[in-house]
């Protein structure tokens, strides 16, 4: 296997990673340790408390849990490209996309890695293909290396990039939201029953939950006196079934529920069971089968990019994701539209090129 088809396959690994991330807050700089959840040469995810780190660039220190202490940690630059959370999840999860600079330990990384892939040591190639491979690789790293200077050159001299950036990311939430008030304005009209079923932990799933309204919106700010670009485009929509949800639970597992509910913005009532101590119990929950879900996609210009935020949406939860501009389009759209509808888990690959 050459360097370029490791790239387009990676292979991915489970666990057996400990990881420490740093990153710049607005306090200053933090960090925390967590495992790795899944690796592979081009990336990794991990489980964090922390919130909203989607769009960071963040370091990596990387060690295997059978390390040596002696060993030092493979360190590694990596952006975070993606966020999801659902109500039974304790920590966020996030998708970490490497960045290859000099000196880093990602070379060393997928020296291990392959290592650990069945039958790599007796697939060892001839000096024609070592060459081949080596040439991929340097390839790649001037590649890297090319984009690194021309973000450096725009630093130096941002106006004329920045504006012809600003107009790419206006048009692409243009796209976005001329198809998606299209789409709201149809499933207004139909009002389908939703394929996926809601679940909250500790009750019962949401029966039959059928469309009942839909709106897309937009934000625009002005990038000079007489010019205004689009800046963030919202779809929101209300999904119901004529049905309540009546249950009773024990304390602790109420103020679990209680606390899933209140995450996932779900309007309910309760009512807290007291003993003759003057102890919750437990409690005795309503629950209307009402979803309100929303999905907003923004101008990242600084990235580059648009930061897709969507909320219950095929599901209770959250999910956060850095998207291309040129990977909207109305076949992108459309893929889009089956993970509105429940009808599909992720955002689908046309969405996701080049992000």
């Amino acid at each position: 296997m050459t360097s370029k088809e490791h790239r387009r396959r990676p292979r991915h690994y489970a666990a057996g990673w400990r990881v420490a991330v740093e990153f710049n807050a607005e306090s200053g700089k933090q960090s925390f340790d967590s495992e790795i959840r899944d690796l592979s040469t081009i990336g990794a995810a991990i489980l964090s408390e922390e919130r909203n780190l989607t769009g960071k660039v963040v370091k990596l220190l990387l060690s295997q849990q059978r390390q040596s202490p002696q060993h030092p940690p493979l360190k590694v630059i990596a952006r975070v490209v993606s966020s999801a959370r659902t109500p039974a999840m304790a920590q966020f999860r996030y998708g970490l996309s490497f960045v290859r600079l000099p000196g880093d330990g990602l070379d060393e990384l997928e020296r291990i890695l392959r290592t650990l892939v069945p039958g790599a040591a007796d697939a060892k190639a001839g000096a024609a293909t070592a060459a081949e491979d080596g040439a991929e690789h340097r390839r790649g790293r001037l590649a890297e290396l090319r984009k690194l200077a021309e973000a450096k050159r725009a630093e130096a001299k941002p106006p004329d990039r920045r504006d012809e950036l600003d107009a790419w990311l206006s048009e692409a939430l243009r796209i976005a939201h001329g198809y998606l008030k299209d789409l709201a304005e149809q499933l207004n009209a139909i009002k389908p029953v939703y394929r996926k079923a809601y679940v909250i932990p500790g009750l019962p799933e949401f029966p039959s939950l059928a469309w009942q309204e839909g709106k897309a919106d937009f934000r625009m700010r002005e990038a000079s006196p007489v010019l205004r670009r689009y800046d963030r485009v919202s779809f929101r929509f209300r999904l119901a079934a004529p049905k309540e949800l009546k249950i009773t639970r024990e304390y602790p597992a109420s103020e679990k529920i209680k606390q899933f509910l209140d995450e996932g913005g779900i309007a309910y009532t309760s009512h807290d069971m007291y003993n003759t101590r003057g102890a919750i119990e437990g409690s005795k929950f309503i629950v209307p089968c009402e979803v309100k879900a929303s999905l907003v996609l923004s101008s990242e210009l600084a990235l580059g990019k648009l930061l897709l935020r969507a909320s219950n949406v095929s599901g209770l939860g959250a999910l956060s994701q850095l998207l291309s501009p040129d990977a909207i389009d109305e076949e992108s759209l459309d893929e889009l539209t089956a993970f509105i509808l429940g009808e599909s888990r992720g955002l689908g690959a046309r969405l996701l090129r080049n992000a």
